[in-house]
């Protein structure tokens, strides 16, 4: 950002600004005191899937001291709300079917809820490439058409950020599989389920329950983290925030911004032919036809106004204003033109505007080329009370890193867009806020297990995640009062760069916390996608595999289907002379170099702890590596990089997960 001159004499052209606005619905404000009674969770909703096998749990408000009678398949019970208001019925488990009516009578009102199924129950929670939605995914063109499975159910847990347990989550509902219901739901999760739905030939219901770009210890019971002594720091750093800090974590906070007399910045640094927009008499535009719009999703009261007097004292501003929490966003976006094609801008530098206001904001320049969310953008930017001049460079645009690199384009720009934000800049999630917020209010329904993909942003803290994701596992299973939940995680793919030699990895050490929780924790599972990643892309568009290998994890074990569900699993080693014998379980029906040829990704090390890439044969049920740069092997690792070339599979077609010998310090334990 650098400062501009004063705007030269304003050229009016036409303006159109079609406004969008989306508002989160009031009535969740006043949830907590306008209730009628009997009131349900939104988890309970028309063509919800309940559990089979399980007993049934229902549960509710009511006025204090009500009778609530509860009835679904011929069975009914009756409960009395306590003084809060609460009551909880169990109904005896049920085989899968459906669908059924449940009904739910108080005194005054009963509530009926259709299309109710009996089958199998999943949570699939982690960060953005559990939220990576279908229509994102590879062949998505053609899988979205497909997505038609009436048994399918989707229930998409809105995000929340809450320093306490949540009851409820906000308004949700389930929704049935259909191409438009599972375009926007996540791929991963979508496969998953379809899969066990035409293995099991039963409902499947899945939740989703994710944060794109969060941590993991935002997803652990605080007491998990407050018993642990090695865990207990993380817990107390948040504790030490500062007031702003804590305060915006629980409390939407204002926002107020003015922007006025947008224009393009010639090459001499001076203001471009075109005055962009200054919104004077709500006229102005572009000669080539834009527009301005305006997406909002907010609380109640936000606003997109113009107003007057705008820069210079006189005419109008385009202001935006609200409240925004961590769940919530405020764009405004313009289109160079109506059609929102794109436009050269080579002739010139930059983009020139005027802001004042209570708030933050971040300026993204779109371009065709970019399909993911990494756009060219600026740093977050402060405004103050008086209007300031702001001079966004077009080679100043930076990508954040969190998809795919690609030049900048300034011969083809569609438009940008100003997210507003609040002064701090950002919103912090507090550690634990995401399981309050948004898991807590799931936990009292009965679901078979949970499929997890997160670790990208705990990567530099691989070490500590050995403790992290076994803690997370225990807290749900605790706080559900289930301890054989099951839980499967994605391991995490190849992504970053390829070494030429043997060298240490972050992200191999979190595979590596990931693998070991597997081998130690009960009821757990492991989909290796260290073939399915992208090297180039943090967000892989190859969500089918990871979900089919999640699934097949499953029906081997919840559900004792008879398949080979894993990939090779280093078991033990054996140095014999120069080379190294290496036994893996789940060998299925043989080892072998995925694709043909020679076997890839194996380094060993002699007492020097220096790794050399080694030759590696397949014998039986074993790999025998060895190196001729190293002549008394003591370690052998496979798959050891951010980004490996690796290929040993089964004859099954599943991976083998990455693993090391050794228990050498890594990069990751000190932090």
């Amino acid at each position: 950002m650098t400062v501009g001159l004063p705007p030269r004499k304003r050229l009016v052209c036409w303006l159109r600004v079609p406004l969008r606005i989306s508002v989160v619905a009031c009535a969740f404000a006043c949830g907590a005191v306008c209730w009628a009674d009997p009131v349900l969770p939104r988890l309970f909703s028309d063509h919800m899937v309940l559990q089979q096998g399980r007993e049934i749990h229902i549960w509710g408000k009511a006025d204090s001291g009500e009778n609530v009678t509860v009835g679904l398949e011929g069975y009914t019970a009756t409960a009395t709300a306590n003084a809060h208001r609460r009551w909880s019925i169990h109904l005896p488990a049920l085989k899968s079917g459906g669908p059924f009516t449940l009904t739910v009578r108080g005194n005054r009102r009963e509530i009926i809820l259709r299309d109710v199924m009996i089958g199998e129950v999943w949570v699939a929670s982690g960060q953005s490439n559990m939220a990576f939605a279908l229509n994102g995914a590879e062949g998505a063109a053609i899988e979205v058409l497909k997505a038609d499975y009436p048994q399918i159910r989707l229930f998409t847990v809105p995000k929340k950020i809450a320093l306490s347990a949540q009851k409820n989550t906000l308004p949700a509902s389930w929704q049935i599989c259909t191409p438009d219901a599972a375009k926007s739901f996540s791929a991963v999760a979508y496969f998953f389920a379809r899969d066990l739905h035409l293995s099991l030939n039963v409902a499947i219901g899945v939740i989703e329950s994710a944060w794109p770009g969060s941590t993991i210890e935002q997803w652990i019971d605080p007491d998990a983290l407050r018993g642990d002594p090695e865990l207990r720091p993380i817990l107390e750093e948040w504790n030490h925030a500062g007031p702003v800090e804590r305060s915006l974590a629980g409390n939407p906070l204002p926002f107020a911004l003015e922007f006025d007399d947008f224009e393009l910045v010639s090459a001499a640094g001076s203001p471009g032919k075109y005055m962009l927009a200054n919104f004077d008499d709500g006229t102005s535009w572009l000669s080539m036809g834009g527009s301005f719009s305006y997406d909002w999703a907010g609380t109640p009261g936000a606003a997109f106004a113009l107003v007057s007097p705008g820069h210079g004292g006189s005419g109008f501003a385009a202001r935006v204003a609200g409240r925004l929490d961590g769940t919530q966003s405020s764009i405004l976006t313009a289109h160079y033109k109506l059609n929102a094609s794109p436009v050269d801008l080579s002739a010139y530098t930059g983009i020139r505007f005027w802001v004042r206001g209570n708030g933050s904001f971040r300026f993204r320049s779109l371009q065709p080329s970019v399909t993911d969310w990494d756009d060219y953008a600026t740093p977050v930017l402060k405004a103050s009370a008086e209007w300031q001049p702001v001079t966004v460079l077009f080679r100043d645009l930076r990508q954040e890193g969190w998809g795919v690199y690609l030049p900048f384009t300034d011969h083809e720009i569609s438009g940008f867009s100003i997210e507003s934000l609040p002064t701090l800049g950002y919103v912090p999630i507090p550690v634990s806020g995401l399981y309050e917020g948004m898991i807590t209010p799931l936990l009292a329904y009965a679901f078979r297990g949970a499929i997890w993909y997160q670790g990208e942003s705990n990567a530099l803290k691989a070490h500590q995640y050995r403790k992290l994701l076994p803690a997370l596992i225990g807290s749900w299973r605790q706080a559900s009062e289930n301890e054989n939940l099951e839980f499967l995680i994605v391991q995490l793919p190849n992504h970053g760069a390829t070494p030429e030699q043997p060298s240490e990895s972050a992200w191999a050490e979190l595979r590596e916390a990931q693998f070991l929780t597997v081998k130690r924790v009960p009821h757990t599972g492991l989909a290796v996608t260290i073939d399915v990643g992208d090297p180039k892309d943090v967000h892989p568009h190859r969500k089918l595999e990871v979900g089919q290998r999640l699934a097949r994890w499953a029906l081997g074990t919840a559900y004792k289907r008879p398949i080979e569900y894993s990939g090779p699993v280093f078991e033990s080693m054996r140095i014999e002379g120069n080379e190294v014998r290496i036994h893996f379980t789940h060998a299925g029906s043989g080892l072998e170099a995925g694709g043909g040829g020679e076997l890839q990704g194996f380094a060993v090390a002699g007492s020097d702890r220096k790794f050399h890439w080694a030759s590696a044969r397949v014998e039986g049920d074993t790999v025998v590596v060895s190196s001729q740069d190293v002549a008394i092997p003591l370690a052998v690792r496979y798959a050891w990089a951010d980004s490996p070339r690796c290929n040993l599979f089964n004859k099954e077609g599943l991976p083998a997960s990455p693993f090391r010998t050794d228990d050498w310090p890594g990069i990751t334990g000190g932090h």
